[in-house]
């Protein structure tokens, strides 16, 4: 009886105990799934406000970054260890910071580069916005060698490659710049912010057909991109073209009112003041000017503008002025090149030549890599400078000094090839030296009428015209004045030159001819 009672004790034991276990499995079973599902939801939540965040991101307006930082801040509520939400957050607020000088922008790029560092981040956010951190802290040579590094390991992204293009552009070496701009934009060319760098890198050359591309190339991907409709409205401006479409460019842009960053509110005064130069109205802009640069004062196009505003009105601050915008942006060939126009037009013979001095100062340090791997001084390939060295002292009447530079700047053999043999070609007509003027001449406004310089044909047929070719003069003229019209010179001005052409003729006892020369010449004046 005693040993039944114990058995029966011991099989009711073992149902209550194994009850209980299976509860117990079952709740940590129910837990295990809680927390796998809860984990799912998370990473796909996370996942999700991620791609929203890059999506953003990638139309590259301050509303567009604003917008991603805020599914940024969604993911980090949800999870403060995502790694590569840190590095993107980090990446956006550099580019507010160094691209937009936002202010506060600073400090949270480097909060979240911190971050990204801690949690071991392998995103090239993080190491592209490193790179940029150091260049911003002037440690371009540290930059550099931190670069080196990362590629010698194989790392290769449009981040590093842009970082990369700025270090070389931070020590003059501006063909390798270029290379390395054009490359990132082409790596991430669905992100405009690329392209948009590089057409920035080509505007600060003077490249402005280059630059127009480039920005265009940006505005195809977001037609939107507010930097690079300023940008490329002020390449156009520069060059005198489609001044009225930059007029809508700004008004569109200054409608945006508070979304503006310093930077897109002191580019937008840049493009008003060239504008109002365009038109004739120094004084408009020299307003315009100081007051983009209350918004931004590293606004280099803005000091531009403000120098030209000076020069165009022979102020006697003009020089200074020039000499600030190159020590907001001492490798932007732009400012020392055009400066020194400028400066000559308004009589400063001496500030024009302290510009290019300063020019050679500043890259004639720097060597570069050739196309055949040989290292060269840089201002021997850079034909530019020598150009507008041989225009200062050409109009500064010290002609024989002119030449040497000219043929500098043919020895380049640069983009800049065809405007020099004009350049030195004209000086030599100018100097009555027919036969040194010729050969130069012809190889820029060929017979065929092959060339692109209209200003080389109007020159060819002067020399034409003095060694008694009449005919072949004429038809020199002819070929220069289409080029003028194609490239949209005001129909008056290509009247006046018909005329006076004509007028030549006549004196020159070429009465047909003039007569001819009018009735060919005709179609040239009809409305496009």
């Amino acid at each position: 009886m005693g040993t039944k009672g114990r058995r029966d004790w011991q099989r009711r034991e073992s149902l209550a105990s194994a009850l209980v276990q299976v509860g117990v499995v079952a709740v940590l079973l129910a837990g295990v799934v809680a927390f796998f599902v809860h984990r799912g939801t998370v990473r796909k939540q996370t996942a999700e406000h991620l791609r929203a965040a890059r999506a953003a991101a990638l139309r590259g307006n301050p509303a567009d970054l604003a917008k991603a930082m805020t599914e940024l801040e969604a993911v980090l509520q949800l999870d403060a260890s995502a790694r590569d939400a840190q590095a993107l957050a980090a990446d956006i607020q550099t580019v507010l910071w160094l691209e937009h000088r936002q202010p506060g922008a600073d400090a949270k790029a480097r909060a979240h580069l911190a971050r990204a560092v801690e949690l071991e981040s392998q995103s090239g956010e993080r190491y592209g916005a490193h790179a940029l951190h150091l260049l911003a802290a002037g440690q371009a040579a540290e930059a550099e060698q931190y670069l080196a590094g990362l590629e010698a390991r194989g790392a290769n992204n449009a981040r590093l490659t842009l970082a990369r293009a700025l270090v070389l552009q931070a020590r003059g070496d501006l063909p390798g710049a270029r290379q390395a701009f054009a490359r990132a934009a082409e790596a991430a060319w669905r992100d405009p912010r690329f392209t948009t760098a590089y057409g920035e890198a080509l505007l600060d050359e003077g490249q402005y057909p280059q630059a127009v591309e480039a920005f265009g190339k940006a505005l195809s991907v977001n037609p939107a991109h507010l930097l690079a409709r300023l940008s490329a409205a002020l390449a156009h401006t520069y060059q005198g073209r489609k001044v009225d479409e930059a007029r809508q460019v700004h008004a569109s842009v200054e409608a945006h009112g508070a979304e503006l960053t310093p930077v897109l509110r002191a580019r937008a005064g840049a493009l008003k003041a060239e504008l109002a130069l365009a038109r004739g109205a120094p004084d408009e802009a020299l307003a315009a000017a100081d007051e983009a640069l209350k918004a931004s004062a590293d606004e280099h196009y803005a000091l531009f503008a403000r120098a030209r505003a000076l020069a165009v009105k022979h102020d006697p601050r003009t020089r200074a002025a020039f000499e600030a915008a190159v020590a907001r942006r001492r490798n932007a060939p732009l400012l020392y090149l055009d400066g020194a126009r400028a400066l000559q037009a308004a009589g400063d013979t001496g500030g024009a030549l302290a510009l290019l001095d300063a020019y050679e100062a500043t890259f004639g340090p720097v060597q570069v890599t050739t196309a055949d791997g040989k290292q060269s001084r840089l201002l021997e390939e850079d034909g530019r400078y020598w150009l507008a060295r041989g225009g200062v002292l050409e109009a500064a009447s010290r002609q024989d000094e002119a030449l040497a530079a000219y043929d500098k700047a043919m020895a380049a053999r640069g983009v800049e090839l065809a405007h020099a043999q004009y350049a030195k070609g004209a000086l030599l007509l100018a100097r009555k030296d027919y036969e040194g003027a010729r050969p130069l001449l012809a190889a820029v406004a060929p017979d065929s009428g092959a060339g692109t310089l209209a200003e080389a044909y109007s020159a060819m047929g002067d020399l034409l015209f003095d060694q008694g070719e009449h005919a072949a003069a004429c038809q020199h003229y002819y070929f220069g004045l289409a080029r003028a019209r194609a490239q949209g010179t005001p129909r008056e001005a290509l009247a006046e030159r018909v005329e006076d052409i004509r007028k030549r003729l006549e004196s020159a006892g070429q009465a047909r001819m003039a007569k001819a020369w009018k009735a060919e010449s005709a179609p040239l004046l009809e409305e496009p």
